[in-house]
């Protein structure tokens, strides 16, 4: 997976800042029309009651009017009053009254209209006052503050969005930076110590970091130590063995001239098998070590393949292939590639040039289906280690064309079996 599509922590953490500050809003609007729906119907009650208290003293001293009408069937006044006697006649009225109003029995305290809502009080045994609201003004009295609290809530949360995105940057640095240093320490990994990494990430800025300090200085400590042993397993292993596969050459040389004709066959094939032993051991041991470094030299990749046994099959003539790259690590890749090649039926195997440090190494046998020729190339190209018995050879001359910079991989071919070696810049 490439780094830049992989999900990051600021940009998650800002969405999750936005759909906050967002549900945030929304659930402080949810709560205010909860509470609006309660608080604003008892103030406009209070202020209907305190209404009819003003306006009481003042209708006591006027003087009966007699009946009156409502000044209007439906105006669009929010507030009306109206003065009543005992049956119920409107005496006097204020404009907007319409007949339901006019029309209601008079009650004590509060009541419902389908468009009113209505306060009345006894002035006397022979008259009642009647305050009113439509119902219409106190929906949009309810309203407004509902959307009042809204935008209220969206503007505080949105104005403190970009200190909380700032604040955010600031306090993912430390993370960040460690990050960089990692990858700076990453870059030069294959020239420095790990135990230099201790001092690349230097002490952590936070406390959560801490820990992560700690496994990456423990991890480099035992890592160092690993290495410090192979780097001097190595050098002994191979002089430990190249010693003994020396002698037996020698031994299998010395036997091949004094043996009867009839035993030269199986002491030949035991002499290719013992060099091929020898070429293999030592490559996978300089292969292995940490600290491998190539040993490049001019050479003639056929020439090498000439040198090289390969029992069972046959390496045909070919013009001189000129590289540069290290003879041990090739005469490794191309005697696992021999033996593949003998194995899957083929009967001869031959070197052609593919471009500037590019060799290919082709036979005649069996050939793969292009869809196993297609997984075990993704599987070469992975760090799985699941593969085949033609795999496992192919894993060894992947991993020297690693080594060598380079890359190894499987053209298609109408027949037999194609392995081309890139071994990087020389």
């Amino acid at each position: 997976m490439k780094v830049n599509k992989l999900p990051g922590i600021a940009q998650r953490l800002r969405r999750t800042l936005g759909l906050g500050v967002l549900a945030w809003a929304l659930g402080m609007a949810a709560a205010a029309a909860l509470a609006v729906h309660e608080e604003v119907d008892e103030l406009m009650d209070d202020t209907l009651r305190a209404s009819a208290e003003g306006l009481a003293p003042l209708l006591r001293e006027l003087p009966d009017a007699g009946p009156a009408l409502p000044a209007s069937a439906g105006g669009g006044e929010r507030f009306a009053w109206l003065l009543e006697d005992e049956q119920g006649r409107v005496l006097r009225c204020s404009s907007g009254v319409d007949k339901s109003l006019a029309e209601a029995a008079p009650h004590a305290g509060f009541s419902k209209l389908p468009r009113w809502r209505v306060y009345g009080r006894a002035l006397d045994d022979h008259h009642w006052l009647v305050v009113a609201q439509t119902r219409a003004e106190r929906r949009e009295a309810r309203t407004e503050v509902v959307w009042m609290v809204v935008l209220a809530s969206l503007a505080v949360g949105l104005m403190g969005l970009p200190l909380l995105a700032w604040r955010l940057r600031q306090e993912l640095l430390p993370l960040a930076r460690l990050s960089e240093r990692l990858q700076g320490w990453a870059d030069q990994a294959r020239n420095a110590s790990p135990r230099a990494l201790s001092q690349a990430l230097g002490e952590p800025e936070r406390r959560e970091l801490a820990s992560i300090h700690a496994a990456l200085q423990a991890y480099g400590e035992r890592l160092a130590e690993r290495l410090e042993f192979e780097a001097a397993f190595a050098p002994q292993a191979a002089h430990l063995l190249r010693t003994p596969l020396a002698g037996m050459d020698a031994q299998l040389a010395v036997a091949l001239k004094e043996a009867p004709p009839e035993a030269l066959p199986r002491l030949q094939r035991l002499r290719a098998a013992t060099t091929r032993l020898q070429h293999l051991v030592l490559a996978l041991l300089r292969l292995f070590r940490s600290e491998a470094p190539l040993q490049r030299q001019a050479l003639d990749a056929q020439a090498l393949a000439e040198q090289l046994p390969a029992p069972g099959v046959e390496l045909r003539p070919g013009p001189a292939l000129p590289l540069h790259a290290d003879p041990e690590l090739l005469a490794a890749a191309l005697l696992n590639l021999f033996d593949n090649a003998q194995r899957h039926g083929a009967h001869s195997v031959w070197l052609e040039p593919a471009g500037a440090q590019r060799l290919r190494i082709c036979d005649d046998g069996a050939g793969m289906p292009a869809s196993e020729r297609a997984a075990l190339a993704a599987t070469l190209a992975s760090a799985s280690a699941e593969t085949g018995a033609r795999g496992l050879g192919l894993r060894l001359a992947a991993l020297i064309a690693r080594a060598h910079g380079g890359t190894l991989q499987l053209p298609e071919t109408d027949s037999g079996f194609i392995v081309e070696l890139d071994l990087g810049h020389g």
